[in-house]
């Protein structure tokens, strides 16, 4: 136990005959290593994205919700009023009457 353990801590097991077999094994773990390595940077760049655009959301819900008052505001009757007698309209003062059609 003790002699094949300093055998692995001297990496004597890279140069014995039959290494390739250990070579090719340690490169595919390399390989699965930046798979993985590059998988994560992209999740990171995903969820900053994400981040980004949630915010981008809440803006704009805001800025929805803010023009929705601005034209309820603008609808109402003595604002429409106002808004006409600055350009020189008046309220009638007969009031409207039914027209009947037989």
């Amino acid at each position: 136990m003790r002699q094949s353990l300093l055998e692995i801590l001297r990496g004597s097991f890279l140069v014995q005959q039959g290494a390739l077999r250990n070579w090719r094994l340690i490169i595919f773990f390399f390989f699965l290593a930046g798979i993985m390595i590059a998988s994560s940077h992209n999740i990171d760049q995903k969820v900053m994205e994400i981040s980004a655009l949630n915010t981008e959301i809440q803006e704009l819900k805001s800025q929805f919700a803010e023009t929705r008052t601005k034209a309820m505001y603008m609808r109402l009757e003595t604002e429409v009023k106002t808004k006409l007698s600055e350009r020189g309209f008046v309220s009638s003062v007969t009031p409207p009457t039914k027209i009947i059609i037989e």
